[in-house]
This record gives C-alpha cells, structure tokens and sequence, in this order.
C-alpha cells in the first residue's frame, strides 16, 4: 500500500511561549498513539495530535516572519488584546530562494484573510531570509533580497571567522563589476573590502573577535553615493569600521548579492525586511502581484522566445533585455530568471553574458540523443556522410523533427560574434539524415534572409552528399468552406506537389496591382519547381495508397504517437489541441469576420487526426494577411497553405543546384501560421509526414 502523507499538527510550550508545528509527515512515520483527531471533510488528509511536554529540535528555518498583531476581543468590550507571532518555515529540495519567500509570504497573506481571521492590527510586520554557507569559499545567491533599488542593507551573520558578501552588477558573476567585503578575515582578526572576489584589498581595518560562531551578530554595508561603508549592530550609519570612496573607473550599478564563508568556517545569515502590512498584503496588493507575476511570466516566455529564434546563435544579456523591454530596474530579477531556466536546462550561458537556447539530450529505451556544444565539426566519414537534409525554422520545428531520427547526435558549432550553426546527424530507415535550422533576426528581415541563405550554403558545403532536402515546419492552411475533400483543418499536412503538370511547387508573392477598370488584381510571383520530381512522386504514391485502402494504416499517426513518450519533457507542449479550437471564420465582402461550420468531411477524412493535402505552398505578406486576396490567389493558384517564406532557402537551394527539395507543412491557423497553440502539434504532424516520406523513397 503506498505510504501516504498527511500534514501532522503539533501544539506545546516552549520558553512560556506556545507553539504549533505543522509539519508533512509520512503515514509509517506517525506514532498512531499520539494522535488526537483526524480531520475529515474539506480538511481531510490533517492529523491533530496531542500536546506536547517539548518538541524536539530541529534545523534552523529557511523563512522567518515576525509581527505584532492586537486582536480585538468582541466579547470583551472590544479590548485588544497584544500577541507577538513568529512563523518559521523549512522548505524540502532545493528551490529557488525567490520562490521559497514567495511562498511564506503568500501563506501569510492567505493566513490573515480577514474572512478567516480574527479582527486585529499587525504591526512591525518583518520578513526574514536565512541562507547557509558551507566552509568552503563558495558564493551563494541570494536573489530573495532585492538589492537593485536599494543603497543598504542590515544582516546578521553567525560564523567563526572569514563573512564574504558579494555586491555585483551581474547576476551569478563575482569575478568581474563586484565588491566584495570580508569580515572577520586573517583569523577573525580584520576586515577588508576588495575589488572583485578574491581581487586586490581596496581597504582594511583591524577588527578583533568581530564575529561569533555562536551567535548571531548585527551588521550593515552602505554603497551610497559611490561610497562603501560597513558597519557594526542594527542600526545602519552607526559603528562604521570599514570605509573606501570608489573610483569613477569602479563605478557601477549593484543589482546582485551573493554570501559565502571560508575554510576555517560554515556560516549562517540572516537578511531582513521591513514591511507595511496592509500596504504589502492587502486585496490590492494581492491584484498587484498576481498581475505582477503574470507580467513576469510574460517576459520570462519572451525571453525563452527570443533565443529560440535566435538558435543556434546566442544572444548578449544587455541585447535579449532590449529586445524583451526589460527594464534597468528588473535586471536582477529578469537574471534570476535566465539562472532558473539554465537550471532546467533549457539555455546554456555558454560564455560570460552569451546565451543560448539548447535542445534536450535525451535517452530511451531505443535511442539515445547527446547534444555537443563545440567549436568544430568532427570529420565523418564517406559512409557516415548523409543524403537528406532537413531544415527548419522554429524551435519546436527542429525538436518534432531530431524527434524522428534515430541514432542521433547533434553538434552545435557556436561563436559568439557571427553566426552559429546546429547539425543533428543521426538515420531514417535506410538513409543517413542532418538537420539544421534556420536563425530568425528580430531587427531585419534583410538580415534573416541573409542568414538563411548562409546557412543553406554551409549546410551544403559541409556535407556535399547531401541530395534530398526537406523542408519540414508550420503554415497555415487554405480553407475550402463548401468542400470536405478540398478543405484544410489545423493539425493537417500540406505538402509541396504542383497543381498541375510542370507547375510550381512553391510561389512568392512580392507586388500586387489592381487592374484598371476592374474589380481583380494582377499578382507579381516568383515560383519555384523541381528538375528531380522523386520526393513528389512519392508523396503522390502515399496519398494514391491511403485512398485505395478501404482501412489504411497511416504510418504518419504511428510516429505522431511514438514521439509524444520522447518529447514529453520538452518545454513545449506537443500534443494535439482539443477540437473545439479549430474555429473556421469567413470574411464577407463588406470585411465582416464570420464564424462558419467546417464543412462535412470526406469519407477519407479523419476528423482529429492529421490528415495530408498537396498542393501549391505560398508566401508574402501582401496576399497572406489579406483575408479575401489570400482565398483568391490560393483559388487562382492551386494553393493549399500560406508560410512565412521560404523562398532565400529556395534561392539558396538554386544557387548551390540542388534539385530535388520538397516544402512539408503542419497547418496551425488559416492566417500567419503563428497561433502558438497549435504550432507544435503542427511541428510534430509534419515531421511525421516526412519520416513517412523518408521510409517510402526509393
């Protein structure tokens, strides 16, 4: 039977003060004898047991809260009556220290809700942050306290000797833009301020016995007015011992603080913080940081976004807060986040201030995935050399797709001014396969193309076996609104098949004129076709073989189902949306947005499934965007789905004579392809279709 937990309440005295500890427990953990009352209902799962002569001591707390509550006693005249509260909290795993103060600070706000709580007035409200250091000159974060729109802060600190405190312009960096004061240092007998960790001694000062190992001892550092100044006891511009006016050349913003203890001893601290209770824990205040930690979220997202497009390239620190509009005031908490993403492996600062979005490595039970950040290529040999590239543009693009190949390593060759470049080399079936992906430039379009064409011509270059290239991602679809067979649902593949004999398989739209005393337009197109047809003569082969059986057994929704178990842990959420999100709206003549019913499908249509079309793919935003001009050059044109534009892929492709390329595309809105709902699912479905492809080419 599995060993349930369940949150154990304790109440007893200590030093004439009475306590209650709550505390998760497991079920084979709890003397049965002990227990006073089990709690059923809506508080099921808590046990209430009986008091307790002492309770036995434990670790000191991560998380304190103090404050001063006088409850008013209604039956008794309205006397208030003064009750002075400590919470202490201990947390399990090793969760960032923003998230464990956010977590008792939300506890006591929900503890004194008014609807559940005595009426009172809290006062001296005071938050505390405790961090432990071990004996070993090792810095530890403490992003909990915001130091960025301060100039002092008070702490105390219990330690035999050697305190080190860190203020930092750069989050996780002590070496460079650090001072770095060390109390207590050369046995216990002086302190120093430095510049950097470990740095030159910018000052110093005899201080004997200024620490305890026993007990906690008060102290404040001031860095106002370009001025660092430590003192002793709580009360901060009283007991200055140490004092050094920075240079302009060492001048800069503090955002960061960072605690560690030397050899000789482990260290405990203890940060801080006065608040106004009603002001920091009212119902407004609530909306505020609700609306405050959403907005967060936001650019959190942003930020994982932006070095997604950005990959394989990396991004500066300053550059990715432009990009995002992180404001100077939140570099420090926009760094705590960049430091929890990198701990969830999600990007890598692959250099100081440089960093990169990274791919999973992964491993199943029959495959194994290893991603190797390098500075070169290793040589592959003759046999090892691939025959079919893939190329994407988004993130979750090249994650389905390397999520189809087998056997496979992927190499990102980095640098960190130019452009960088990403290689998954692994095998479908029979061939040897690499994927790649393309850069997105957030500042230019000009500056994408150019990048894209880059990267197509090294892709080529490296390996010049290469003969197939598929061209595998997102689009949006075409919709038929009469037409079952004819119609485009999200979650379907469109793949790049000309309309009709020796037409073009892709068409760019760059110039729209309208025709003089008419009602059309005249569309200025560059189209593209194939000389070698093998990669549309097999998906034509698919479509006829689905069609004849009467029961067809689409490999594409094997693979769809077989990689949801590898892409599980990914960041993005790659299973299908519900149903009822595929909404179908019509644009009338007067520019009335209209929700229509998707027409009845065809017998061989699978509603809910990822179903293929061929067809004629298009880009350009003049037709694209455009609600009645996209359905009227699709209907002209043979067009099955819009993309943003692959045609410098195309160029490039053309330049370097490669003739047999194919576009695949899973459909996740009929507008720009960018509903991020549906764009993984999307991803997923196309790469499926092409590794069905794969193992049905010759």
């Amino acid at each position: 039977m599995e060993d349930s937990e369940e949150v154990v309440m304790m109440a007893a005295k200590r030093d004439g003060r009475s306590v209650m500890r709550l505390e998760r427990m497991f079920r084979s953990e709890i003397d049965e004898k002990l227990v006073h009352h089990v709690a059923g209902g809506p508080h099921k799962g808590i046990l209430i047991a009986k008091a307790a002569d002492n309770l036995k001591d434990v670790e000191p707390p991560e998380g304190r809260l103090e404050f001063l509550a006088y409850l008013i006693n209604e039956e008794q005249q309205n006397q208030s009556v003064q009750d002075y509260w400590t919470l202490r909290f201990w947390f399990r795993g090793q969760a960032e220290g923003v998230v464990k103060k956010k977590t008792f600070t939300d506890y006591f706000q929900e503890l004194m809700n008014p609807s559940n709580f005595p009426k009172s007035k809290i006062f001296n409200f005071k938050s505390f942050t405790s961090v432990f250091t071990p004996a070993s000159y090792t810095y530890q974060l403490v992003p909990e306290v915001q130091i960025n729109n301060k100039t002092f802060i008070t702490f105390m600190v219990k330690a035999a000797a050697d305190a080190h405190v860190a203020l930092s312009a750069v989050y996780g960096d002590v070496d460079r833009k650090t001072f770095e004061i060390v109390i207590g240092t050369d046995g216990n007998t002086k302190s120093i301020i430095r510049y950097g960790a470990g740095g030159p001694v910018m000052t110093e000062s005899m201080t004997m016995n200024v620490l305890s190992q026993d007990d906690f001892r008060y102290f404040w550092i001031s860095w106002a007015n370009n001025k660092i100044e430590v003192g002793r006891g709580a009360n901060y511009g009283v007991g200055a011992f140490l004092q050094w006016t920075i240079p302009p050349s060492k001048q800069f913003n503090i955002n960061c603080l960072a605690v560690s203890t030397g050899t000789p001893s482990k260290g405990q601290w203890e940060f801080a913080e006065l608040l106004d209770a009603e002001k920091d824990f009212g119902r407004e205040a609530k909306k505020r940081r609700i609306k405050h930690s959403l907005l967060w979220i936001a650019k959190k997202q942003k930020m994982l976004q932006c070095l997604e497009d950005a990959y394989p390239n990396m991004a500066k620190t300053p550059d990715l807060f432009k990009l995002c509009k992180i404001k100077q005031s939140d570099t420090m908490a926009a760094l705590v986040f960049l430091s929890d993403m990198q701990k969830k492996n999600l990007i890598k600062e692959v250099e100081g201030g440089f960093w990169m979005r990274i791919q999973s490595s992964q491993e199943t039970e029959v495959s194994k995935h290893e991603v190797k950040i390098v500075k070169n290529l290793p040589q592959l040999k003759p046999s090892d050399q691939p025959t079919i590239a893939i190329v994407t543009s988004l993130f979750c693009e090249k994650v389905a797709a390397d999520a189809m190949i087998e056997e496979k390593t992927t190499y990102v060759k980095y640098k960190t001014e130019g452009e960088s470049q990403v290689y998954t080399l692994g095998r479908i079936g029979k061939y040897k396969i690499v994927s790649t992906k393309l850069s997105r430039k957030a500042n230019s379009e000009q500056e994408t193309r150019i990048s894209a064409e880059n990267t197509i011509t090294r892709l080529l270059g490296t390996f010049n076996k290469v003969h197939h290239v598929i061209i595998v991602g997102v689009g949006s679809g075409v919709p038929h609104y009469t037409d079952g067979d004819k119609h485009v649902r999200l979650g379907d593949v469109v793949v790049s098949v000309p309309s009709r004999k020796n037409g073009a398989i892709y068409m760019h739209c760059h110039k729209i004129e309208k025709m003089e005393g008419g009602d059309g337009y005249n569309y200025s197109t560059r189209e593209w076709d194939c000389s070698d047809n093998s990669l549309q003569d097999v998906a034509v082969s698919l479509k006829q073989i689905i069609e004849r059986d009467t029961n067809p057994q689409r490999p594409w929704d094997r693979y769809v189902s077989d990689a949801k178990d590898t892409l599980q842990t990914e960041e993005s959420n790659f299973h299908r949306p519900p149903l009822k999100t595929d909404r179908l709206f019509y644009t009338d003549d007067n520019g009335t947005e209209l929700e229509v019913e998707h027409p009845v499908a065809g017998k061989a249509y699978r509603v809910g499934q990822s179903n293929c079309r061929l067809g004629v793919i298009a880009s350009g935003k003049l037709v694209s965007r455009n609600p009645r001009l996209r359905q009227s050059f699709a209907e002209l044109n043979g067009i099955r789905a819009y993309d943003s534009d692959v045609s410098a892929v195309l160029e490039s492709l053309e330049g370097n004579r490669t003739n047999s390329f194919i576009i695949i595309r899973g459909i996740s809105d009929y507008s720009g392809g960018s509903r991020k709902e549906w764009q993984p699912y999307a991803s997923l479905a196309a790469a499926a279709y092409m590794k069905s492809l794969i193992y049905a080419l010759a």
